[in-house]
């Protein structure tokens, strides 16, 4: 049963979504449902909430995100981690320093790679130590995520073949919180390269490719829904908005908070040239 809380949440969240909240544009209704997912109750959604806000270059977005990194739950950090490793900026190689402290393995862990990768060594002593075997990392999301992936994936080349780095970063990412990923994939073992295809395809900025992605806004797998909306948000094109925004209510929410971030990052002014 809902107590009177949470139906007040959701009953702000329906009115933002549905826009009948008075002089709201579409990136205001997009941060409140944004605002509301990196606040609510749920580790998980808070997870999902922050991943999207990660794809938003925009100081708000980075002051969330840097926010999210002192959240109780390990997998809330996790996902702040990533998304600061997901900007490769510079900038962020400050923050991504203060969680090398982390009581989680695996968020430690991933800063020292992200800061690695930015050719910051700072990570360098608890690199060594988890190479010594002195840092156990078997009970981290990622090793836990792919133990159970080996146990229960009917099709297992499917993650040969997208690699080490896409299957484990990719598939198990912050993009899998609350999906149900993996039962997702014995049902669906096409849903990954489909949410992979958008990815890559999204890097192109190619204007002839937008039909594609936005069809693939009504894909069965939330999966490819998330990675779609993502896709289209880094297009720079406002019409792109109205697309998104029938996802502000699909039932998953890590679909709803991406779709929320693209509307921001397509209701942003053209970059000067």
């Amino acid at each position: 049963m809902l107590t009177s809380d949470s139906m007040t949440r959701l009953l702000w969240v329906t009115l933002l979504a549905a826009g009948l909240l008075s002089g709201a544009t579409p990136s205001d209704t997009a941060w409140g449902i944004l605002a509301q997912g990196a606040a609510d109750e749920n580790s998980a959604k808070r997870a999902e909430a922050v991943s999207a806000i990660g794809s938003i270059r925009l100081a708000r977005a980075t002051r969330m995100v840097e926010a999210a990194l002192s959240d109780k739950d390990h997998s809330v950090r996790l996902a702040a981690v990533i998304a600061l490793a997901d900007r490769n900026s510079r900038a962020a190689i400050p923050t991504l320093k203060t969680a090398l402290d982390d009581e989680a393995a695996e968020v430690s862990f991933t800063a020292a790679q992200a800061l690695w990768q930015m050719g910051d060594r700072s990570g360098r002593d608890l690199l060594v130590s988890v190479l010594a075997g002195e840092r156990k990392q078997s009970a981290s999301f990622l090793t836990r995520s792919m133990r159970d992936a080996k146990s229960t994936l009917r099709n297992r080349k499917a993650l040969v073949w997208m690699g080490a780095k896409e299957g484990a970063g990719f598939l198990f990412g912050p993009l899998g919180y609350g999906l149900g990923i993996v039962e997702g994939i014995t049902k669906d073992d096409s849903a990954p390269a489909r949410a992979l295809a958008a990815r890559l395809l999204a890097e192109e900025k190619n204007p002839a490719l937008v039909d594609e992605l936005t069809a693939a806004l009504d894909d069965k797998s939330p999966l490819v829904r998330v990675a779609a909306a993502k896709a289209l948000g880094g297009f720079s094109d406002p019409k792109l908005i109205p697309k998104i925004s029938p996802l502000l209510e699909d039932k998953h929410e890590a679909v709803r908070y991406m779709a929320a971030a693209s509307i921001v990052r397509l209701s942003q002014p053209p970059p000067r040239r």
